[in-house]
């Protein structure tokens, strides 16, 4: 097992959850899934999940549109087998070769009252299992004051009776990089409240196996909560080698690009010649004009991480406005990726138009 990803998703069946979800593993190259709070069940989670593009997946179905957990992964992190599962936690086995490794996924539930039996629950969990453990997940409630911004300014009897269990069970904070505060409520400074709810934890042989293992807190984007990224081995990642020149169909559906082609066509050398003259041009092109979705996005993105972080600090009517514009912009383009994608993808079918041909059942299949 190498990267997961843990987000209380506030909701997978909205569109704006799927755009972002897209976004993060396209981004984050992630072997695990953990969604909590989907608020969906039944056929509607089954086409959510298969839609992930993982290769296997258990449910925790919600209860109307209370609660939900989703635990999804790929076949390369071995063979996985689920112990027990409640509508609080999901604990996984996983097992490569002869070594294992278990995984548990929470979702404490937002009431004190709802959640008395979760301590206990997932302490019978753990006394259990003899090996490398990893437990994280939206527990609902916070340790230190430190871990909050806003509010009253003391620990509830709730947060006292988790720090407890965590010292019971000598488990261990894996820590975390990027902002402080992994929930957040309030669009004004004078209603704004942050906190640490989302947290890693592990015991000493995971501590000790995977001692360069991290914890990314990612951006809020969709959720009022922040995406937790967990790094079992996190390697250096090298320049990626260029890429080929090849002409791209999409680009024919864009507005300037007849115009282009008028303009920057010689015709007076041979066609070859002026073919390769062309390429330079294309290439710029695309780079500052064709490219800017992308270039878009990732502005985005780490304006969002900016801000985000300076609300760690302090919070103003502006910056949180500012927060929630970019967002949205954000969305927009993601929207807006979706569909070029979703152009090209059928570029060969709006072309050729639905036959009944075994290539184009195949190309289905692998899209």
């Amino acid at each position: 097992m190498t990267n997961i990803i843990l987000w209380n998703c506030r909701g997978a069946n909205k569109p704006n959850f799927r755009r972002s979800i897209r976004y993060i593993l396209k981004k984050y190259p992630t072997d695990v899934l953990a969604v909590f709070e989907t608020h969906a069940g039944g056929d509607r989670a089954q086409r959510i999940c298969h839609g992930l593009g993982f290769d296997s997946s258990f449910r925790v179905d919600a209860a109307g549109q209370s609660g939900g957990l989703w635990l999804l992964w790929r076949s390369n992190v071995g063979e996985v087998e689920i112990m027990s599962s409640s509508d609080q936690f999901i604990h996984a086995r996983v097992k490569q070769g002869v070594e294992c490794f278990h995984l548990v996924v929470v979702y404490a539930a937002p009431t004190v009252s709802r959640r008395s039996g979760l301590w206990a629950s997932l302490k019978a969990v753990v006394t259990s299992i003899d090996g490398p453990l990893m437990i994280g997940g939206d527990f609902n409630t916070i340790v230190r004051i430190d871990e909050r911004v806003g509010g009253n300014g003391h620990l509830s009897p709730d947060s006292l009776a988790f720090g407890e269990w965590i010292n019971e069970l000598e488990l261990i904070d894996m820590g975390f990089r990027g902002p402080q505060f992994t929930w957040r409520r309030g669009r004004v400074q004078r209603t704004y409240v942050a906190k640490r709810l989302d947290r890693v934890l592990c015991c000493a042989h995971t501590r000790l196996k995977w001692q360069e293992a991290r914890v990314s807190h990612l951006p809020f984007l969709s959720s009022d909560h922040t995406p937790l990224y967990v790094q079992m081995s996190p390697g250096v990642e090298g320049n990626s080698k260029r890429r080929p020149f090849r002409f791209e169909a999409a680009w024919l559906q864009h507005p300037g690009f007849k115009e282009l082609l008028l303009n920057s066509w010689n015709g007076e050398l041979r066609t070859p010649d002026a073919l390769y003259g062309l390429r330079f041009t294309l290439k710029k092109w695309n780079r500052e004009v064709f490219g800017d979705i992308q270039r878009r996005k990732e502005a985005f993105m780490e304006e969002i991480k900016d801000i985000q972080d300076k609300l760690d600090i302090s919070q103003t009517d502006a910056m949180l406005e500012r927060e929630a514009f970019l967002i949205k912009e954000l969305e927009v383009v993601l929207e807006q990726e979706e569909v070029l994608w979703f152009q090209k993808a059928r570029e060969k079918w709006i072309t050729l138009g639905d036959r009944n041909t075994k290539y184009f059942h195949t190309s289905t299949i692998i899209k």
